[in-house]
């Protein structure tokens, strides 16, 4: 792991944990203490984070702009169902499905059919609840360390169950789409598991209201030319219209 890419993580942990120890950052990144002091003095310098003995609390305010999923269900949540059900009506019998998370992941999760076999793959709690009352779906929950804004798992293994599996369809979810700067989520240590689905996906099917377009937040992990399927709503913008066209992608506008 580059130390860049480290210190976010570090400083995502500490945003959803407010305050660790030295020893916790040490053993979560795999890495020494006198590493996690240096990355902790850099991030000091930029974020509000007070370095004391053994450890080390966050001061922001991030709780208020961080990606909370029950904040999120009520944005948006007509468009979201449409998007969800059409992302759900491309499912088909017997299929090996990936569904990440977010709030729109969850309506996909609700939308699926009831009757034919599928095997869904997912990590995050919420979609983890869905999958496993339905008698249809055999379910693969990654697991790991359990971020509760988000109710996304995350773990170095659980990447390595997904690269060891393959679906025929992922649904993707995104925070930020822009032309210029590709396509980004909230929550920075989520980019490593949707680039994995990505690998490990045959037909990649991004969700995302039109609202999501435009938007750039921090975690890069994909492009909009990583897609074959692009569903959104009614409200998308003209040059994405265009330029997703231009791409060759299936755009669907619910």
């Amino acid at each position: 792991m580059k130390s860049s890419q480290r210190r976010n993580y570090v400083l995502d942990y500490l945003q959803s944990h407010s305050s660790a120890t030295i020893q916790e950052l040490a053993e979560y990144c795999s890495v020494s203490h006198m590493t996690i002091r240096r990355d902790l003095d850099l991030i000091a310098e930029q974020e509000p984070i007070k370095i004391i003995h053994g450890g080390v609390l966050y001061q922001g305010s991030s709780h208020t702009n961080h990606y909370l999923i029950h904040r999120a269900r009520l944005h948006m949540a007509d468009e979201k169902q449409r998007i969800a059900k059409r992302a759900a009506s491309l499912v088909e019998a017997d299929d090996i499905i990936i569904i990440d998370a977010g709030s729109t992941g969850e309506l996909v999760a609700r939308n699926l059919p009831t009757g034919p076999h599928l095997t869904v793959m997912c990590y995050a709690l919420n979609i983890a609840r869905i999958i496993s009352t339905r008698p249809n779906c055999c379910l693969i929950l990654t697991g790991g360390m359990y971020h509760e804004g988000s109710m996304v798992f995350e773990d170095p293994d659980g990447l390595d169950i997904i690269r060891r599996n393959r679906a025929r369809k992922a649904f993707i979810t995104a925070s930020g789409i822009s032309m210029k700067l590709g396509i980004t989520c909230s929550n920075f240590f989520e980019t490593a598991t949707k680039r994995t689905v990505l690998e490990s996906s045959l037909t990649r099917i991004l969700v995302a209201d039109s609202s999501k377009f435009g938007e750039i937040q921090t975690g890069h992990f994909s492009d909009l030319e990583d897609f074959d399927i692009i569903i959104t709503d009614t409200g998308l913008p003209v040059e994405f219209q265009n330029e997703i066209q231009r791409m060759g992608k299936t755009l669907y506008l619910e």
